[in-house]
C-alpha cells in the first residue's frame, strides 16, 4: 500500500512540475509541514501556488457588480488546473482514502462558481455577480480527511442542539462539529407526519443531495432512524440580511445578491423542479469571512416535479409569499412557473428596496413597471421564465436604479 501510493503520488508530482508554475512554491511548503508525505506536501503546494497566482489575476480582471474578461492563457491554466486536481483527489478517494482531502469552503465556492463560466477558447467572461476572491496566503487550503461525509449530530449525543426553525413538516436546529469546528444545520422530520408527508420529506432530501449550485444549500447525510438529515449553515435568512444591513447595502452588493438568486432559480428550472415555496424566510444568506455574501436557496419540502403525484386535489395554498386568489383558485396542486416569478419578482424588490409592500407608490417608475408586470394579476402578463426577469433587469431596471437618487441603495 505505501509503496503504491508513493508511486502515484511521485507520477502526479512529475506532471503537474511539468505543466505548472514552481516558482515561489517554497513559501506554500512551510503551510504544509504537518503533512508526513514529502511528495504529497509538494503536491499541495503547486496547487496551491497556482490557484492562487490565477486567483489573483482574475481579481484583476474583476470588476465586482459589473464583471470582467478573464483571459485566454489564464482561462485554459485554470480549466486545466481544476481537471487536475479533481481526478487527484478522486483517485485518493477511491485508492488512498488515508490520503484523500478537502478544500477550505470559500476556495471551494469561489471553483464551484468558476466552471460555471469558464471556457478554452476566446477567455471567459467574468459574471456580473462574481465575487473578489479573498487569496489565502499563509495558511493551508488542503486538509485530510479520511471521511468526506459529514455525520448527524444524533449520532454524537455530547453535541448540543439549538432549535432555529420550524415548518410545516419539520423542526430546524443548529451545531458546531467539534471535527470540521464549524456550525451545519439538522433538519428533523415531526413526528406526526402522514405517509405522504414523511415521504416528501425524505424527497425534499434527495432532491438537495442532487442539485449541485453554489446558491443551494447542501445536504450532506440522512438519518434513517431518526428521519432528519445534515445540511450547510447560512448565517441568515434573507428578512434577517436585509432588515439588519438595509441602510448600508451598496447597489452593487444588492444586484449581486440578486443576480445570484436568479441564477439559483435558473438552475433549479434547468432540472424541471419548481420550488413552490419562495419566502424570504426560505432564501437564505450566507456571509464568508471575507465579507462577501451568497445567496442560498433552502426548503425544498415543497418542490414540485414533473412525475410527483404528492400534491392532493384541494391542497392548501402553501408558501408566505403566495398571497393571491388565482392559485387558491386553481389548485396548488396547479402551480406553474408563473407562480413561480410571480414570488420571485416580489423577493427582487425587496433586495433591491427593503420593501415588501406599497408597490404602486413605487417612485422609480422604470421599477414600478418591472414589479408590477411580474405580480400581475393576469397571469399571461407575466414574466414567463427567469431568462426574461434577468434580461429586464440587466438591460432597463438596474440602469435606472443607478441613476436615480430616489432609491435609497
Amino acid at each position: 500500500m505505501r509503496s503504491d501510493i508513493n508511486s502515484y503520488l511521485n507520477i502526479q508530482f512529475n506532471k503537474l512540475i511539468s505543466r505548472f508554475q514552481t516558482d515561489g512554491v517554497a513559501i506554500y511548503k512551510r503551510l504544509y509541514k504537518n503533512i508526513d508525505n514529502e511528495k504529497l506536501r509538494e503536491i499541495f503546494s503547486i496547487f496551491h501556488l497556482n490557484l492562487n497566482e490565477l486567483f489573483s489575476f482574475m481579481n484583476a480582471k474583476n470588476s465586482p457588480g459589473n464583471g470582467g474578461h478573464f483571459n485566454a492563457d489564464p482561462s485554459r491554466d485554470l480549466i486545466e488546473l481544476l481537471k487536475e486536481l479533481r481526478f487527484f483527489n478522486s483517485t485518493l478517494k477511491e485508492d488512498f482514502n488515508e490520503f484523500s482531502f478537502n478544500l477550505v469552503e470559500s476556495y471551494q465556492q469561489i471553483i464551484d462558481r468558476c466552471k460555471t463560466f469558464l471556457v478554452k477558447s476566446g477567455g471567459s467572461t467574468i459574471p456580473e455577480d462574481f465575487p473578489e476572491i479573498n487569496i489565502i496566503e499563509h495558511k493551508p487550503i488542503f486538509i485530510l480527511s479520511k471521511s468526506t461525509v459529514i455525520p448527524s449530530a444524533a449520532l454524537s449525543p455530547n453535541i448540543e442542539l439549538k432549535k432555529i426553525g420550524a415548518g410545516s413538516y419539520a423542526n430546524v436546529y443548529k451545531y458546531k462539529d467539534p471535527h470540521y469546528n464549524k456550525y451545519f444545520v439538522v433538519k428533523r422530520a415531526k413526528n406526526n407526519l402522514r405517509e405522504d408527508e414523511l415521504l416528501r420529506f425524505r424527497h425534499e432530501y434527495d432532491d438537495l443531495k442532487k442539485l449541485d449550485s453554489p446558491y443551494i444549500i447542501k445536504a450532506y447525510h440522512y438519518n434513517n432512524q431518526r428521519n432528519e438529515y445534515t445540511m450547510e449553515y447560512a448565517n441568515y435568512s434573507l428578512n434577517e440580511f436585509i432588515s439588519k444591513n438595509n441602510s448600508t447595502l451598496s447597489f452593487n452588493t444588492r444586484r449581486a445578491l440578486t443576480i445570484q438568486l436568479l441564477n439559483a432559480f435558473e438552475y433549479i428550472h434547468s432540472k424541471y423542479l419548481l420550488h413552490r415555496d419562495i419566502s424570504y424566510q426560505n432564501i437564505l444568506v450566507k456571509v464568508y469571512d471575507d465579507g462577501s455574501s451568497w445567496i442560498k436557496v433552502g426548503d425544498f419540502g415543497l418542490v414540485k416535479r414533473p412525475e410527483s403525484n404528492l400534491t392532493r386535489q384541494g391542497t392548501e395554498v402553501k408558501g408566505s409569499i403566495n398571497d393571491y386568489t388565482d392559485l387558491s383558485a386553481v389548485g396548488f396542486e396547479n402551480y406553474s412557473i408563473l407562480h413561480e416569478t410571480y414570488a420571485l419578482t416580489k423577493v427582487i424588490y425587496f433586495i433591491l428596496t427593503g420593501r415588501k409592500t406599497k408597490f404602486n407608490r413605487e417612485r422609480n417608475d422604470v421599477l414600478k413597471s418591472f414589479i408590477l408586470k411580474g405580480i400581475s394579476p393576469v397571469k399571461e402578463e407575466r414574466f414567463k421564465n427567469i431568462e426574461e426577469i434577468k434580461a429586464e433587469l440587466i438591460k432597463v431596471v438596474f440602469p435606472s436604479i443607478r441613476s436615480d437618487n430616489k432609491i435609497p441603495v
